[in-house]
């Protein structure tokens, strides 16, 4: 089923968004965030960013493809809340799916804690995903944040609807 019905995205991301975060656990999660280490692999050699700090390698191979955006989004562990593997796995096929659904290229990437007290997460670098989207897809998938680089602007987090900052 496509994440992109009402009732696929309900299903989805649901029971990971209901309970609200508390500012102190939000501001964990930030502070995480922005150390993590974020990887990509374009098929011509691997390259990383980090939020807030300048990503000139990826902004110039974004430049030359032709994209005007990136998006690093992940499927799993929804609302930082550990999953068994398999049930993170079909969640990250389900976000693989609805990239193809809409035409969009993505590239391999991974999420990384450098202190390695959080396993590695698949993710996806989505080129051009329109904003409408990405909300939509955080929501659906009950992922707090995505990383967004628009150059010439750093690395940025773009959080979930419910949790603008």
């Amino acid at each position: 089923m496509s994440v992109n019905t009402r009732e696929g995205r309900d299903r989805i991301g649901r029971e990971r968004m209901e309970a609200p975060l508390s500012a102190r656990r939000l501001a964990e999660l930030e502070r995480a965030y922005r150390r993590a280490d974020y990887h990509l692999d374009t098929g011509d050699g691997p390259r990383s960013l980090q939020i807030d700090r300048p990503a000139e390698e990826v902004a110039a191979w974004i430049a030359a493809h032709g994209l005007q955006r990136l998006v690093l989004l992940t499927a799993w562990n929804p609302g930082s809340r550990p999953l068994a593997n398999a049930e993170n796995t079909q969640r990250q096929r389900q976000l693989e799916r609805a990239v193809a659904e809409h035409g969009l290229r993505a590239w391999p990437a991974r999420n990384r804690d450098p202190d390695g007290q959080w396993p590695d997460e698949p993710a996806l670098a989505i080129a051009d995903l329109p904003d409408n989207l990405l909300a939509s897809w955080l929501e659906a998938f009950g992922q707090n944040a995505a990383v967004l680089l628009e150059p010439p602007a750093t690395p940025r987090l773009v959080w979930h609807p419910a949790l603008a900052r």
